[in-house]
């Protein structure tokens, strides 16, 4: 899709350092290192490892999913728009979060159900280090 090919080639660069880091993370996690003896402490802190691991892991298969994603939406068209609400979503919040599904008002909105409802929303561990306060205005 034309005015998207910027975007594009950003998502599949991300997408390669992704797919690197849990590559790297995979290899650390079945390669815990050498040791013969240990004691009760060493065994707490290489499980607190693997479980880090785990939940970053988890996190970066989330974001990966959420890439590949955005990559078939410019594919075919449908890209920019939010799956909520159906309008666009602004240019400048596209280029912070390429894989976003949500325009900021219906991110917000399901931010708010997920707060009420006590259950996790779904783009918040692949968002959270990014302000919305960084864009002009709404999506218009």
């Amino acid at each position: 899709m034309k005015g998207y090919e910027t975007l594009r080639k950003d998502l599949f660069k991300l997408r390669e350092t992704i797919l690197k880091d849990i590559g790297t993370n995979l290899k650390t996690e079945r390669n815990p290192g050498d040791r013969e003896v240990g004691d009760f402490y060493d065994d707490v802190d290489i499980e607190k490892d693997r479980q880090m691991v785990y939940t970053l892991g988890e996190r970066e298969r989330a974001k990966l999913n959420a890439i590949n994603t955005a990559i078939e939406k410019i594919e075919d068209g449908t890209y920019g728009q939010c799956e909520e609400c159906g309008c666009e979503i602004n240019k400048k919040r596209l280029k912070i979060i390429p894989f976003t599904k949500y325009c900021v008002n219906c991110q917000e909105e399901i931010e708010k159900r997920a707060i009420f409802t006590e259950e996790p929303a779904e783009d918040n561990l692949m968002y959270k280090d990014i302000s919305i306060s960084d864009m002009d205005g709404g999506d218009e």
